[in-house]
C-alpha cells in the first residue's frame, strides 16, 4: 500500500525538510507548472538525495518546450502530465516487484525502452476474453500491431481503415456478438478522422470508444470535445497506457455490475 511521507510547496522546501521525514521516500514526484520553476542547483541536490530511489518531475502543458531550450531536469526524470498516471503506476509496480529504476543520466532511447518494458506479466486481463474489439486507423501496420497487442491481453479484434462518411452506415456485429471496445487512431486529426469517429459511433452503437493520439494534450482535447471519446491513450506510452486504461475500464465495469445487482 502506498503511503505519503511528506508533501512540500516546492523543491527548495522539500530539501529543507528532507531530514525531518519519518522514512526515506522510495519515490518522489515533483509537479512543474511553469518553466524555470525550480533552480538547477536545487534540482541537482534533489537528484543526489534520491539517486538510489525514484524521482519524477511531471510537467504541465506550459512546459512542453523545455526539452528543446532548457535542461534543468534530465530527460529520464521529466514526464508530461498526460503520461504521468501510467508512468507512476508502472514505477510503483517496479518498487513492489524489486524492478530497477531508470538512472537520471539515461539517454532518451534508454528511457523509452525502460517505460515500454512492461513490468506486469503477459497474461490477459480478466474480462476482455468475453468482449470484442475494433481498431480503426489509416495506418494498416499500426492497426494490425494494436490488434496483436490486444490479442495478447485476450481481446479478439477486427481492424478497419477510416470509415468514410459518405457510405451508408449500419450497426455492425461480429459472429461473436457486438463490438464492445473501439480503438480509433486520432492522427492526423482533421475532417477525415472526425467523420470516421462519427461513423464508427453509428456502426458500433454500444461500444466504448478509446482514442489513440501522439499528443493527447489540451489542443486535441479541445478538438475532440464533441466526439464522445471516453479515453485517449498516448502513443508515446502506448503499451503501459493501453494496459493501464483497459484495467481501469474493466474495474469500472465490474463495479457497475456489482452496484446494479445490489
Amino acid at each position: 500500500m502506498t503511503r505519503i511521507v511528506g508533501h512540500f510547496n516546492d523543491v527548495r522546501s522539500a530539501l529543507d525538510g528532507w531530514d525531518d521525514l519519518a522514512v526515506e521516500p522510495q519515490m518522489t514526484v515533483v509537479l512543474q507548472s511553469w518553466s524555470d520553476e525550480s533552480s538547477r542547483p536545487d534540482v541537482n541536490q534533489l537528484i543526489g538525495r534520491t539517486l538510489f530511489r525514484r524521482l519524477l518531475c511531471c510537467f504541465g502543458p506550459w512546459c512542453e518546450s523545455d526539452g528543446r531550450n532548457r535542461d534543468v531536469w534530465p530527460a529520464a526524470l521529466h514526464v508530461p502530465v498526460r503520461l504521468a498516471e501510467s508512468v507512476i503506476a508502472a514505477e510503483l509496480h517496479r518498487i513492489e516487484s524489486g524492478g530497477p529504476s531508470v538512472p537520471p543520466t539515461s539517454a532518451r532511447d534508454e528511457v523509452f525502452a525502460h517505460r515500454m518494458d512492461a513490468t506486469t506479466d503477459g497474461r490477459g486481463l480478466s474480462g476482455l476474453q468475453d468482449m470484442n474489439g475494433a481498431v480503426i486507423s489509416p495506418d494498416r501496420v499500426f492497426r494490425k500491431t494494436v490488434c496483436s497487442m490486444l490479442g495478447d491481453y485476450g481481446l479478439r479484434s477486427l481492424h478497419l481503415p477510416l470509415v468514410a462518411s459518405g457510405r451508408r452506415i449500419v450497426p455492425r456485429e461480429t459472429l461473436r456478438g457486438p463490438i464492445h471496445l473501439v480503438f480509433h487512431d486520432l492522427d492526423p486529426w482533421g475532417r477525415l478522422a472526425e467523420d470516421s469517429l462519427t461513423a464508427a459511433r453509428r456502426m458500433f452503437p454500444s461500444s466504448t470508444v478509446l482514442g489513440i493520439a501522439s499528443m493527447p494534450d489540451a489542443g486535441i482535447s479541445t478538438e475532440i470535445a464533441d466526439a464522445q471519446i471516453d479515453i485517449v491513450i498516448p502513443k508515446l506510452d502506448f503499451e503501459n497506457g493501453l494496459r493501464w486504461h483497459l484495467k481501469r475500464l474493466l474495474d469500472t465495469h465490474r463495479q457497475d455490475r456489482v452496484h446494479s445487482h445490489c
